[in-house]
């Protein structure tokens, strides 16, 4: 029997070895192929290839899976079938990113166990999945009349994409330890992207990231270059994406026992505050300003969370403020009380045009990522005429939204924003201080996103980051009422 056994072992191990072989030479002479390509296509493609082989090195390959899918959100590594960028608002390409393979990788596993298991993990959760499934058919709805269906297009298959993402990970985030991964994830984001911003500070210009998504240099000048930008290729892009997460590590603070992770939780917010002011944006530092504010409120109104825990953070955090807003204090007094050449002015006439483009088309919109097409024709403010042109969309999202989609594609998009706030707000005052304070940190991010789209053009129906959150936000309302439920069984 033993030699019957050795036998099999041998031929199951030279068949592995085979495998194994012909897997790395199907890869090397792919990535051979691919050489050629493009930086973002090689990396993507080469990552795409390698990924079924790290499978066989990963224990838990769905939370794996799960780091890699938000680690690489603000890492535009792309692969575009589609490319036009004329000032819209939206999307201005369309393609395949690392963060869609990922997804990807995530939504085989989830396919696999709904075939295979008894009782698979499944949730629908329509609180918050009708709003936004309503949300990208509005959009979708409103190709029918857009007058550049390329550029309306765009931004529904980007739509699609985030909707993809906060559907996938609210079916992947499962329990608390998920969730606290989650978080750190994204905190590692955010450390990702002041380093990248405090080297583009430190160099004066950009590091010539554009593979990575630093905006290329810019043919007439280099007068913003002092405005870091990260990854993200612009630097109000990149204070939008610090407002929303910045939060979660007072969150992380709180949360985390060891001191290792509470100064590591400390040392992130410091970087991202510091960011956040090297990026020159007036609406995030107050949309933050908010938040911090939010963040303060809720946690006391907490009875679960002990005020004394509170103020520690919340000491370091004005401590932090203050130092930084020291070091920073030219720029922002430069910012606040200088000459903005005409910015904040120009917003007037920009608003004027929005509600002639609202007046016109009340119910549908223009179209989706199709407000600049024609913006110039509703454009009849005295004001204006001391602009030679007005280039750019209206840099307020609510008024951006209603002008692409109408007041129907509004009202849905306030009926997402409301039931997110919602379930944030029930979440915030639970039992478990850890569920509370994740999403205490989400709210006060979320505000802070709402404030700033008073005077900045970044709706949510396209935005990764966002829908990231609100997969978590809505992932951590279900296990915690999961908890309570079978806690009063």
């Amino acid at each position: 029997m033993k030699p019957l056994m050795l036998a099999r072992d041998r031929h199951t191990k030279v068949f592995q070895f085979l495998l194994f072989l012909l897997i790395g030479l199907f890869i090397g002479v792919a990535i051979t192929l691919v050489a050629e390509l493009p930086n973002e296509a090689f990396y993507v493609i080469t990552i795409g290839l390698a990924l079924p082989f790290l499978t066989f090195l990963v224990k838990d390959l769905r939370r794996f899976l799960l780091v890699a899918s938000l680690c690489t959100i603000p890492v535009h590594l792309d692969i575009n079938f589609m490319h036009s960028f004329e000032r819209q608002a939206g999307a201005s390409t369309a393609g395949i990113s690392i963060t869609d393979i990922f997804i990807l990788g995530l939504l085989l596993i989830w396919l696999i166990e709904l075939v295979t298991r008894a009782e698979p993990y499944a949730l629908f959760f329509s609180r918050i999945t009708l709003p936004a499934i309503l949300y990208v058919e509005m959009a979708a709805m409103s190709m029918l009349w857009a007058p550049r269906v390329d550029l309306a297009f765009m931004e529904v298959f980007r739509m699609v994409k985030v909707f993809m993402l906060f559907f996938i990970l609210l079916n992947t985030i499962r329990d608390q330890r998920d969730v606290r991964l989650a978080m750190w994830a994204l905190l590692a984001t955010v450390a990702f992207e002041s380093i990248i911003a405090g080297l583009q500070m430190v160099r004066g210009g950009r590091l010539g990231l554009e593979f990575l998504g630093e905006a290329p240099p810019d043919p007439d000048g280099d007068a913003a270059l002092w405005r870091v930008m990260g990854t993200l290729g612009h630097p109000n892009r990149l204070a939008t994406y610090l407002e929303l997460l910045l939060p979660l590590s007072l969150g992380a603070f709180l949360i985390e026992k060891k001191a290792a992770l509470k100064v590591t939780s400390i040392g992130i917010f410091a970087l991202g505050l510091a960011t956040l002011i090297m990026t020159g944006c007036r609406g995030a530092w107050v949309g933050f300003a908010v938040s911090f504010l939010i963040f303060i409120i809720f946690s006391l109104r907490n009875r679960h969370v002990k005020v004394k825990t509170i103020l520690k953070p919340v000491l370091l955090a004005l401590l932090l403020m203050l130092m930084v807003a020291t070091l920073f204090s030219d720029m922002l007094t430069q910012r606040f009380f200088g000459d903005d050449f005409g910015s904040a002015a120009s917003r007037i006439p920009m608003y004027q045009i929005a509600v002639n483009v609202i007046s016109a088309n009340p119910l549908g919109g223009v179209g989706i990522n199709n407000y600049q097409v024609n913006m110039r024709e509703y454009n009849d403010s005295v004001r204006a005429m001391q602009y030679t042109t007005i280039p750019r969309p209206v840099h307020n999202m609510y008024l951006l939204v209603a002008g692409e989609t109408g007041f129907i594609g509004f009202a849905v998009m306030i009926l997402m924003l409301v039931s997110l706030i919602r379930i944030l707000v029930r979440t915030a005052a639970s039992s478990s201080p850890f569920f509370a304070l994740v999403s205490i940190c989400i709210l006060s991010g979320v505000c802070a996103f709402c404030v700033h789209g008073l005077v900045d053009k970044h709706p949510p129906g396209g935005y990764a980051p966002f829908y990231a959150l609100m997969a978590l936000a809505s992932s951590s309302f279900i296990i915690n009422r999961r908890r309570h439920s079978s806690s009063h069984l």
